[in-house]
């Protein structure tokens, strides 16, 4: 029996041994392949932000500093991607421990700089939540049954009518084999159920790298009862192709009930005047009406005014004697 034992431990040993062996040699091991997607997926997250005009020509040099950090060729990448492709538990292993070095990065990132940089764009104090506790990485490939990630969150009393829930992620697309047939694409959907039964929703596609951003506003006059949505990465199934989905967060935002409306009261000049103008008659008199209105019994004395002497109006005009001569 113990003989047996040793014979069987050997040749699982053996196995084991082929099994590596069979593995081509320009196929890189996991580990360093794991160290290569690590400094891979930087660099496309650092192209990302490249302005879109230099994007292109300044993509493959940035890809190339990761070949020439760790002395492989491109066409090494290109073989051991399709490799693990074709071994998706060796692959599962390698972005299991990736996103463990991912995170580890990011905590001390927050611990250098005081706050989460994905999360610092929104506002805090207590209005905004981020609702996302599954991993904030995703791998998902063509084959059915990991080519999709759902998520559903029931809501509690912390939910209020019109509340934003904003969805952020940011899909990296891994071509391992060149095809020309119909591109990858990643379909998101965000969704709202309401307690009355309706839903309300907003969906995306996408086919190119970069952060995403999806907001969804909810009815003032509903009540929330989940939330759901979906990651559907579609590729074409001659290529082994897949796609990576990081940095998802899920943030909830409460927006402040509109305030009541104030009718300003007129002061008491405002009244006076409204009030004046209120009793103004709307009649028409007529002249002899203005007349009679008009009339006063008080007596105006009216005297002549004299006569104004005009020149020459007394008398002849008297002519100048001329002077008599002694």
């Amino acid at each position: 029996m113990k003989s047996r034992f040793i014979i069987t431990l050997i040749t699982l040993v053996v196995f084991a041994i082929v099994a590596c062996e069979n593995r081509p040699k320009e196929v890189l091991s996991r580990g360093k392949m794991e160290d290569v997607l690590y400094d891979y997926h930087i660099m496309q997250g650092l192209i990302e932000q490249q302005p879109a005009e230099e994007r292109l020509d300044k993509a493959q040099d940035y890809i190339n500093a990761v070949y020439v950090k760790h002395g492989i060729t491109e066409a090494q990448f290109d073989t051991s991607v399709t490799y693990y492709n074709r071994h998706p538990k060796d692959l599962y292993k390698i972005y299991k421990s990736l996103e463990q070095r991912y995170t580890s990065a990011n905590e001390e990132m927050q611990l250098v700089n005081g706050n989460n940089d994905m999360m610092a764009i929104y506002a805090t104090g207590g209005d905004t939540t981020n609702l996302w506790n599954s991993s904030s990485l995703l791998l998902l490939r063509s084959r059915e049954g990991t080519n999709k990630e759902s998520f559903t969150i029931h809501a509690d009393t912390s939910f209020h009518h019109r509340d934003h829930f904003i969805l952020t992620f940011s899909p990296m697309f891994i071509k391992a084999a060149k095809d020309n047939n119909e591109s990858p694409y990643l379909h998101v959907n965000l969704s709202v159920m309401y307690k009355s039964g309706k839903y309300a929703g907003t969906v995306r596609t996408i086919s190119y790298n970069g952060t995403q951003q999806m907001t969804l506003k909810t009815d003032e006059n509903e009540d929330i009862q989940l939330i759901t949505g979906a990651f559907f990465y579609k590729s074409p199934k001659t290529a082994r192709n897949f796609c990576l989905v990081d940095n998802i967060s899920l943030v909830r935002m409460h927006e402040k009930a509109p305030e009541p409306k104030v009718e300003e009261k007129a002061d008491s000049a405002d009244s006076t005047r409204i009030d004046t103008l209120q009793k103004v008659p709307t009649h028409r008199y007529t002249p002899e009406e203005i007349r009679q209105m008009n009339k006063s019994d008080e007596k105006i004395l009216i005297q002549t005014a004299p006569s104004v002497r005009k020149p020459n109006s007394i008398g002849p005009r008297r002519h100048k004697q001329p002077a008599t001569k002694q």
